[in-house]
């Protein structure tokens, strides 16, 4: 069974652990943001192989599904990069981007920020005033040196620029405050729609709630 079992060891964030005066996650820093992920199919997936393909969150399910043989649905928003475990050719994402949508545990605005990463730099840029990053992690991994008010990285700094806000055009990422996403796409803390409009059935997931919190939930 072990032979025939794709295993992946990967997380959903890392931890800052003081590095930038911060802790926890919530960020689009190195520490926090770049994770394992590692894949295990004997016969499938190649010994030692090492990918640099740039895979987030949303990828995961699309990733694996092709792998089993079985469908990735229309309402995905990821990307299938099973070509990258595989050891084969395929085309792959320009960036990873990221969506810092504020303090959701709190449903507290002013920390929300969107990022990206490719295979070379790191941008990022707050809603709350407009604040840009930007960090060339090949010479800086560790992100001590903002590029973003340096004259020099002008055109780099439009370049990355310019695709975040083309991908959250196309991703219909209106980068709102954090209590609007809470107004607008939860129950309960269960996210009812998503960004490109696909929707929650809403009377199966009252349906799940009644039975498992009959009595009513707290927060």
């Amino acid at each position: 069974m072990a032979d025939n079992t794709i295993l992946v060891f990967t997380s959903d964030h890392g931890e800052m652990f003081g590095a930038h005066g911060r802790r926890a996650k919530y960020i689009f820093y190195e520490e926090a943001a770049r994770i394992p992920f590692l894949v295990r199919w004997p016969n499938h997936v190649p010994k030692k192989r090492v990918s640099d393909g740039l895979l987030g969150t949303p990828d995961i399910m699309p990733t694996l599904l092709p792998l089993m043989n079985l469908p990735i649905p229309k309402s995905v928003e990821g990307v299938d990069l099973s070509h990258e475990a595989l050891g084969k050719s395929g085309a792959s994402p320009e960036a990873a981007h990221m969506q810092g949508m504020g303090t959701t545990a709190a449903w507290t605005d002013g920390t929300e920020w969107r990022a990206l990463r490719d295979g070379e730099y790191t941008y990022a840029i707050y809603r709350r005033d407009g604040r840009e990053l930007l960090f060339h992690n090949r010479t800086d991994p560790y992100q001590m040196r903002d590029l973003a008010t340096n004259r020099a990285s002008a055109s780099i700094l439009k370049y990355y620029r310019e695709m975040s806000q083309r991908w959250r055009k196309e991703h219909n990422d209106t980068f709102e405050s954090c209590t609007w996403y809470r107004d607008h796409w939860t129950r309960d803390r269960n996210i009812t729609s998503t960004a490109l409009g696909t929707g929650q059935n809403l009377k199966a997931l009252d349906s799940l709630l009644n039975h498992w919190y009959p009595k009513g939930r707290t927060a």
